[in-house]
């Protein structure tokens, strides 16, 4: 077994952390496609469905603005388990409520904004862990593994979900709800002791002595002050908000147009099987080519591949070059992200993850209410020219940014500032 394989699974609480991760990721990827369908069901309207979306999204990244700070300051290990238990009973109930036949739009829209809201408010515990009990050295390798592994379950759990939903509406939600079942009692297994001898969860004694309000300040305050990473949080933003806009107006498109269920997992599949090819791709040159020019080159790529989706709506171009554009993300994740929480300070790893999640998230919650009110009105392929030209739009910043560009290597992050 090579170095690197050690350093992961021979690390303290690595494997416990791991699988409870898998679970999680596992359980939110066989609802995800189920939810978009089954708003549709229950309302008859791509509007509707669009905003259920959304209001989750919104309630997820409100609640997650405090949550970074929260996390920090508590034991990260009971935190992934009550997020757990949450996952249980809040699609189990909707499982439950398919199964008695008393589910309405309201109470689906209910359940998803309590669910959304209470994963956001502890959902960056698991992230948060990670820094904890790897050596920095490796950070870009833990991200390429863990990239490939969510590739992997979103590429099977969408055709999945999408089959399950059509066997019987309850069937995902129910998988799901196991899904998180398993992941909290994983997650109970977890060491108390990181690689560098710091307790999991706990934070030094100053934060715990300034209170609250003083650690959540300090988050936000270390993050705005460092122009690299403001930049970073503006195409970050505006990337996310084109590519999820994309993913959501060919959903509902596929929807309002009769696709069958397994059919529209397959978009989703498409996209998870590039990533994964991109996960490999990473795990090689993630520690070996400079940061800079290949996230550049990555962005891109990736407006690239969204041009002939503007162009036409047949499904089988849909689902080739849908598919491409999810091949650099596991390499932006890997180098440019894992760049900024290397150098991140491992008690604040909570709070940076929602200063970067939250800017970078803020126009996405939006993504879907927007996809579902241009499709009547512009059709899909002015639908499409929208987020397009967003997407042009952060390439344009990124590739700007000199000190983007600068970035070098992972052998050099140590001695590299994030400025």
């Amino acid at each position: 077994m090579s170095e690197t394989a050690k350093s992961f699974w021979h690390s303290a609480g690595y494997i416990p952390w791991f699988t409870a991760d898998t679970a999680s990721a596992v359980g939110a990827a066989l609802r995800a496609l189920a939810i978009s369908l089954l708003g549709y069901a229950v309302s008859g309207s791509t509007i509707a469905a669009g905003w259920l979306g959304t209001s989750s999204m919104i309630a997820q990244q409100v609640a997650s603005v405090f949550g970074g700070t929260f996390v920090d300051r508590h034991d990260r290990k009971r935190l992934i388990v009550a997020n757990a238990v949450v996952g249980v009973l809040a699609w189990g109930a909707i499982a439950v409520l398919l199964l008695c036949g008393a589910l309405s739009f309201p109470v689906l829209l209910l359940i998803a904004v309590l669910a959304s809201g209470i994963n956001g408010f502890l959902g960056s515990a698991t992230d948060a862990m990670l820094r904890s009990i790897i050596d920095i050295r490796y950070y870009p390798k833990a991200r390429s593994l863990n990239e490939g592994r969510d590739a992997t379950i979103a590429m099977a759990g969408s055709p999945i979900g999408g089959f399950l939903y059509s066997i019987a509406p309850w069937l995902p939600f129910l998988a799901s709800a196991c899904m998180y079942a398993v992941g909290g009692v994983a997650a109970t297994g977890i060491r108390e002791y990181g690689s560098d001898g710091g307790r999991i969860g706990e934070t030094d004694g100053d934060a715990v002595k300034g209170g609250f309000f003083r650690d959540f300040l300090e988050g936000w305050s270390w993050s705005l002050h460092r122009k690299t990473l403001l930049i970073v949080l503006i195409v970050a933003a505006l990337v996310n908000f084109g590519v999820n806009g994309i993913q959501y107006a060919i959903q509902l498109h596929l929807v309002s147009c009769g696709t069958n269920a397994t059919s529209i997992g397959f978009i989703s599949g498409g996209i998870s099987l590039m990533m994964l090819v991109g996960s490999l791709l990473a795990g090689k040159l993630s520690d070996k080519v400079p940061v800079g020019p290949t996230v550049c080159l990555a962005y891109l790529f990736i407006c690239l591949c969204v041009l002939p989706m503007a162009l036409t709506d047949s499904y089988w171009i849909m689902l080739v070059a849908n598919s491409l554009v999810g091949l650099p993300f596991p390499l932006i994740n890997a180098m440019l992200l894992g760049f900024i929480f290397a150098k991140s300070p491992t008690s604040m790893q909570g709070r940076i993850t929602v200063t970067l999640t939250v800017p970078a998230q803020v126009l996405s919650m939006f993504c879907s209410a927007v996809a579902g009110m241009l499709l009547p009105v512009l059709g899909f392929h002015g639908t499409m020219l929208v987020f397009f030209a967003v997407l042009e739009a952060s390439a344009v910043l990124v590739t700007c940014s000199r000190s983007i560009r600068g970035i070098p290597g992972a052998s050099q992050w140590e001695r590299t500032a994030l400025r």
